[in-house]
């Protein structure tokens, strides 16, 4: 049975090797994200080593004997992504923080043109977003509809950034996720795209 320190060793490990694609690729596998998702996001934003997040990370995790989000640890008596999530937040996110900001300052136009609603819409701030909605909530800002390759590139770029991903399924319709602890940067994101806005 795995222990709570062993999980911190981990990554602790990841980070001190700044493997920060591992990191998150673990923070994703903790939260159900499937691997098609984990992998496609990672790609996009971490190129060549997002490649190898994953497979990386099921590697460390099946050499610390754990098999599912849901086992428990030795020592604390928690299920794993409770650990990872607690661990991943007090250790980790502030790095992720700063990558985010830098990667912010290059946002496109089209990524702004996005984002705005999803903010202004209160979409941004519940987390799962659907296709529709964010066509609603764009039309309803700009009294235009967006076309599907309009979206598919300002997402990709929101996602690259890292204020939220797409979540890949084999059906024909979008599904948006903004992960909880990016809410703790929303002044920040919308101070930026409300200014923009502006001027």
């Amino acid at each position: 049975m795995v222990k709570a320190t062993d999980i911190g060793a981990l990554m602790d490990r990841y980070l001190n090797e700044k493997k920060f694609a591992c990191l998150e690729a673990l923070y994703m596998w903790s939260k159900g994200i499937s691997s098609d998702t984990i992998a496609s996001v990672l790609r996009n934003r971490y190129e060549n080593e997002g490649d190898i997040a994953y497979p990386t990370v099921i590697s460390d995790l099946s050499s610390l004997k754990i098999t599912s989000t849901s086992d428990m640890t030795e020592d604390t008596r928690e299920p794993v992504n409770r650990v990872v999530e607690d661990i991943f937040t007090s250790r980790c996110v502030e790095i992720l923080y700063d990558q985010i900001r830098e990667k912010l300052k290059a946002i496109n136009q089209d990524g702004k043109r996005v984002l705005l609603p999803l903010i202004r819409s209160g979409l941004f701030s519940r987390g799962d977003i659907k296709k529709d909605e964010l066509i609603l909530a764009y039309r309803t800002l700009y009294k235009e509809i967006p076309s599907d390759y309009f979206l598919n590139i300002s997402i990709r770029h929101l996602e690259k950034i890292g204020l939220l991903f797409r979540e890949r399924s084999y059906r024909d319709e979008m599904m948006i996720k903004v992960p909880s602890y990016i809410y703790a940067l929303l002044p920040e994101i919308e101070a930026k795209i409300e200014k923009t806005e502006e001027g």
